[in-house]
């Protein structure tokens, strides 16, 4: 790895903008002290160089890498979704090296940049192989609706796993943390970003299937061998507000109250509903 430039990137927060750094460093043979995205604030006496987002340059660096490996370009696409702050530069510099070293790029995660870039997609599948167990769907008029905030944006990751288990129904999934809502209806699946979202309170119906679920939960559980440690190292605290099982501010919402709120759906959600309830 080359010797780092005294020069701080910005970029437009885009994997084709980050693949665009790794152009202008390709080009000039430098890597910079740290890579940031517009809007974020100074902390360094650095020179800053923009690099504007190209898709040419872009589609460039794509297809030398998937030719290179299609194993560091899975590496790249989803490690790029990682929540990390170190993930421009972590994944700059791991292109840079798959350029340097060529073919079995994947293989060398000994050196430090390799496993750096390995371990980001790692920890982004893993986040999204937990929320496929212990997200929560409630129905509303006929619609699958369920929220998460993951630290990684797992939604695309997340999206097909349902589509195929329930390829007949209308969901959504609301991502807290990132804005964003997964929407499903008719074999059709689409990502969107969504500052809130606010659904009507579930059925009478659902709220007694709720109830019976935490009944169920609390009677299988044996007091005696409770482990609260244990039971977080499983399934940790900060998956516990949308689980209606466990402990936590998001376990009673189903009963917060005996009639339904007035709806507050934004049109994304609106026209799930409406398509449901015209099945």
């Amino acid at each position: 790895m080359s010797d780092r430039a005294n020069l701080i990137y910005r970029y437009d927060g885009s994997l084709p903008g980050l693949l665009c750094c790794v152009f202008e460093s390709c080009r000039t043979g430098r890597l910079p002290l740290d890579i940031w995205e517009d809007g974020e604030p100074s902390t360094s006496l650095a020179p800053e160089l923009t690099i504007p987002a190209d898709r040419e340059e872009a589609a460039q660096v794509w297809r030398r890498l998937r030719q290179l490996s299609h194993e560091a370009a899975r590496w790249t696409e989803v490690g790029f979704l990682s929540g990390a702050e170190d993930k421009a530069l972590a994944l700059h510099d791991f292109l840079c090296e798959a350029f340097r070293r060529g073919r079995g790029i994947a293989g060398f995660l000994g050196d430090p940049v390799v496993a750096r870039a390995f371990q980001l997609q790692r920890q982004v599948h893993n986040e999204a192989h937990l929320l496929l167990e212990f997200l929560r769907f409630e129905d509303h008029q006929g619609v699958l609706a369920a929220r998460i905030e993951p630290k990684a944006f797992v939604l695309p990751l997340m999206g097909g796993h349902f589509a195929a288990r329930f390829p007949g129904e209308a969901f959504l999934i609301y991502d807290v943390a990132h804005g964003a809502v997964l929407l499903h209806q008719g074999g059709r699946m689409e990502i969107r970003p969504l500052e809130d979202l606010v659904l009507d309170a579930p059925s009478p119906e659902e709220a007694r299937f709720q109830e019976l679920w935490r009944r169920y939960y609390d009677t299988i559980a044996i007091k005696e061998r409770l482990n609260p440690r244990c039971r977080m190292n499983h399934c940790a605290k900060r998956f516990w507000n949308h689980m209606l099982e466990m402990p936590g501010p998001g376990a009673p919402k189903a009963l917060e109250t005996s009639g339904p709120r007035p709806e507050k759906l934004p049109p994304e959600g609106q026209a799930l509903l409406a398509g449901a309830a015209q099945r």
